[in-house]
């Protein structure tokens, strides 16, 4: 069974309140299950942070869609039950905090062997108290080449999950997009910077990536930078960014860039997108 001691973000022995902090956390998320099920905004807005509820909000407004009921439930049955999982760590930095859980998978590595699933929940003390403020799952191998269990890596968590100390202000509210579009970028050996009608999108490091085009698209003309930095000399790939209308169920590819020739830079395109 894989399980490791509970340990702050720098590795400092943990003082005596962490076993309290753990059950205080899974208490936290186990009120936010609770509140997705409900069905209600206003349910999980007490239980997530400013931030996430916030981007959340944000997220459907770009998309031209609203929080509804079933999305809410549908939150509850996509989350980790964690309590079914194998508590693995506690990781603390100041006012945010990460729970970690492992549970065998049903899959198997190419060799046969079983593979490992981590469940990771992040969580920041607010002036009301701990919030939810955002979770994502990981498969890996079960076992490392040494053969022991493979253990979880907070440094692979995306800059948004950081357990960094830092609490995030909620987002300014944005307005629905005009229409709603998808942007994809492929980007391995490179970070790739992508702004749209002067907005700008997450970077893309060394991976793909696919999100709701912040700002969303308009009719007619749409402005769009892209800057490429390559971070791998070794890579064989080359980068490219798509981005597609939302139609409803329906997409439809309105843009693509793959450099030929150069790669890196800063190179500042548009296309037209009619309705």
């Amino acid at each position: 069974m894989l399980s490791l001691p509970v340990v702050t973000a720098h590795g400092a022995p943990p003082a005596e309140t962490d076993a309290t902090l753990q059950k205080t956390l899974e208490s936290c998320w186990r009120n936010h299950i609770n509140a997705c099920r409900s069905g209600k905004a206003s349910a999980i807005q007490q239980t997530m942070s400013a931030y996430w509820f916030g981007t959340l909000k944000n997220n459907l407004a770009e998309a031209k869609r609203e929080l509804t009921g079933d999305m809410i439930r549908s939150m509850a049955e996509n989350g980790p039950d964690v309590f079914r999982m194998r508590f693995t760590r506690l990781i603390v930095n100041g006012p945010t905090a990460g729970l970690v859980y492992s549970a065998d998978s049903r899959e198997k590595d190419a060799s046969g062997k079983p593979r490992i699933e981590f469940a990771f929940i992040k969580f920041v003390k607010e002036a009301s108290g701990w919030k939810v403020d955002g979770m994502m799952r990981r498969g890996d191998v079960k076992f490392g080449k040494d053969g022991e269990e493979t253990r979880f890596n907070p440094s692979d968590l995306p800059p948004q999950l950081a357990i960094d100390g830092k609490v995030r202000e909620a987002p300014a509210a944005v307005s629905a997009a005009e229409l709603p579009g998808i942007l994809d970028v492929f980007s391995y050996g490179y970070r790739t910077l992508v702004t749209v009608n002067g907005i700008k999108q997450d970077p893309v490091e060394g991976k793909s990536a696919s999100a709701i085009v912040r700002g969303g698209l308009k009719r007619g003309r749409n402005t769009i930078t892209i800057a490429l930095v390559k971070i791998d000399k070794e890579t064989g790939f080359f980068p490219s960014v798509k981005v597609w209308l939302v139609d409803g169920k329906e997409r439809r590819e309105v843009f693509t860039y793959e450099p030929n020739g150069k790669i890196e830079g800063t190179y500042a395109l548009a296309f037209d997108v009619g309705r």
